[in-house]
């Protein structure tokens, strides 16, 4: 057992990170205020996203060859500098990384006499990283010329007495020096995450890689809608860094199904942790077609399933929060802004000067939805639309790895896929989602060249008027499921909404709007119409699942359900066997108005 462990502590070590950046016998005279040394306490136990390993390593190696007999008449500062290494040490060596245990481990084991108060240490911010990051990285540039001045004077001395004939050997000497600085040098840049390098070399490989894997783990890092069907094909969720695209006819559900989404982020991330933790979490829709009080509407519709204009400002306030979950607290602590700009009015550099205005408003934008991509421009003007459109997405790509977030658009589908959407339509046909492709992307293909994940939309109906939103993946630049096709039905009664079913026991999206034999009706449930707005309580999910005295035409085959644990031999749903479909939430006191509308 104590072979195992020392071979966990040298595996630990490892990873820690092994590189160094100056000689071990290098001590430098930086003698930091007490301030700023606390500064650096909060760095140790801040759980802020952005701060990676290599940024740890580089304040463990300034530490390191600190001067420390600088420190020593100053209590305070010595604690805090003890704090320093040993908060280091137990996030590198010991991979801690929740403040309290890091703490614990400061102060040597379970003792509870802390070292220093820790309370009066806030949060990070980025701005504030920003500028440790920086501070860190010139005093170990200072350190590198302490460490090589005598030697570099020394060649310089040396060059100047040479004959010619010498010179040679020592130019070689210098240069060979100048490479090594570089290096150092750009050991300790400060390296963005799209700057992030991988290499094989020992040390730096283990930095890079346990970055990435902790990316991987971070809960954070995708954002799911409250439909199970589309989080299946989108790999679990719209992922941070990745761009993408619905393609439809005009009028045909693009910007409704954006608000949809929108709507279904704010609403289903419940807890979701902001990389900084001093900001409020924000999701922009940017609309570029239609005007803010004009989506605020469309909002309301698709939360209320009523006109504004019939309730007094109170209760429509009232009716979003309550209805539509539209609130702020610490269970649900992601905003949403609107904010309309006009056609063509902007490029995509706006975006940039966007969220970090934001940022100063202490917000961090988490995913940006646009309405269209036509709309704005490419920050490097084209008289071809279809080069300019590729331009566009190509601009998106690099804003959403840079701001690390998942950027959403929409655009159109050409004229032969309305041909074929309008004489299918003739012919009563079914599933005309699944005759579109790629060639009918309108435009320019050059935009599918640039997107991680671009969707076909459509609005459908099935033999019995039944409204649903066809979703039909085409591109899927990263590893998820094999479905890449779905019909996701609309709520009964409202023409904007799709139905939730991401807390019901199965999903509720068809493979195919083809009658099948055997199916039971979704919409056949005796509900009272006014009541079929919502299926977001189990009472309304019993009443679909239960209705077994009509199995025609459900959302789900016979097939399916047979292959449900909660089915028997027969095709019976079992009640009783059912899990809860819908976990309730308690409501939690309003913190602020969940949205913010721009003009």
């Amino acid at each position: 057992m104590r072979g195992d462990h020392n071979m966990n502590l040298e595996r630990r070590q490892k990873y820690a990170g092994s590189r160094t950046v100056t000689n071990s016998d290098t001590q430098i005279d930086i003698n930091f205020s007490i301030d700023t040394l606390s500064v650096f306490c909060s760095y140790v136990l801040s759980e802020n996203k952005n701060i990676r390993k290599s940024h740890l390593i580089n304040l463990r190696n300034l530490f390191d060859i600190i001067n420390v007999d600088l420190y020593k008449n100053d209590i305070e500062k010595m604690k805090r500098l003890n704090f320093i290494k040993k908060g280091l040490e137990g996030k590198l060596l010991k991979n801690l990384n929740n403040p309290a245990l890091i703490v614990k481990y400061i102060n040597g084991g379970i003792i509870d006499d802390d070292v220093i108060d820790v309370y009066g240490f806030a949060y990070i911010s980025n701005q504030e990283l920003d500028w440790i990051n920086q501070t860190v990285s010139e005093a170990l540039a200072c350190a590198f010329i302490y460490n090589d001045i005598d030697r570099m004077m020394d060649i310089c001395t040396r060059f100047k007495a040479a004959d010619y004939t010498s010179k040679s050997a020592i130019v070689k000497e210098y240069e060979n020096l100048v490479i090594e600085s570089q290096t150092k040098f750009r050991r300790v840049k400060v390296e963005t995450q799209s700057e992030m390098t991988f290499t094989l070399r020992k040390g730096l490989m283990e930095e890079v890689v346990s970055d990435i894997h902790e990316q991987l783990l971070n809960p954070s890092r995708r954002l799911i809608t409250g439909m199970q069907g589309i989080n299946e094909m989108l790999g679990g969720g719209f992922e941070s860094g990745r761009v993408y695209m619905l393609l439809g006819m005009t009028g045909g559900g693009k910007s409704l199904s954006l608000l949809n989404i929108a709507y279904q982020l704010k609403k289903y991330n419940k807890n979701y942790k902001a990389k900084d933790p001093t900001k409020i979490p924000v999701i922009v829709f940017l609309t570029m077609e239609n005007t803010v009080k004009e989506t605020v509407q469309r909002l309301f519709n698709l939360v209320v399933n009523d006109d504004m204009e019939n309730y007094s400002v109170e209760d429509a306030i009232n009716l979003l929060r309550t209805d539509g979950e539209l609130y702020l607290t610490d269970e649900s602590p992601i905003d949403i802004l609107i904010k309309y700009v006009p056609n063509r009015s902007v490029d995509t550099g706006y975006l940039y000067t966007m969220t970090e205005d934001l940022e100063d408003e202490g917000y961090e934008v988490i995913a940006l939805i646009q309405d269209h991509i036509k709309r704005i421009r490419s920050c490097y003007p084209q008289t071809d639309l279809r080069i300019e459109l590729g331009a566009v997405v190509n601009e998106l790509k690099i804003f959403s790895v840079i701001k690390d977030i998942p950027v959403i658009s929409n655009s159109h589908l050409n004229r032969d896929g309305a041909k074929t959407i309008d004489e299918g339509a003739r012919q009563n046909k079914a599933d005309l989602t699944r005759m579109l492709g790629r060639a009918n992307i309108g435009e320019s293909m050059l935009m599918l060249d640039n997107l991680d994940c671009a969707f076909i939309i459509n609005m459908e109906y099935d033999a019995e008027g039944n409204k649903y939103m066809v979703f039909k993946r085409i591109k899927l630049r990263y590893k998820a499921t094999n479905r890449d096709y779905i019909c996701q039905p609309f709520v009964k009664g409202n023409d904007i909404k799709f139905i939730e079913d991401y807390y019901s026991a199965v999903p509720l999206f068809r493979d195919s709007l083809k009658a099948l034999p055997n199916e039971v009706s979704l919409y056949n449930t005796g509900l009272p119409n006014s009541r079929m707005n919502t299926y977001n309580s189990i009472k309304d999910i019993d009443s679909v699942l239960k209705n077994n005295n009509n199995i025609d035409d459900n959302i789900f085959s016979a097939t399916r359900y047979k292959q449900s644990p909660i089915v028997d031999n027969n095709g019976v749903i079992d009640m009783v066997t059912m899990p809860i479909a819908i976990a309730g939430r308690p409501s939690s006191p309003i913190r602020r108005q969940a949205i913010r509308f721009v003009s």
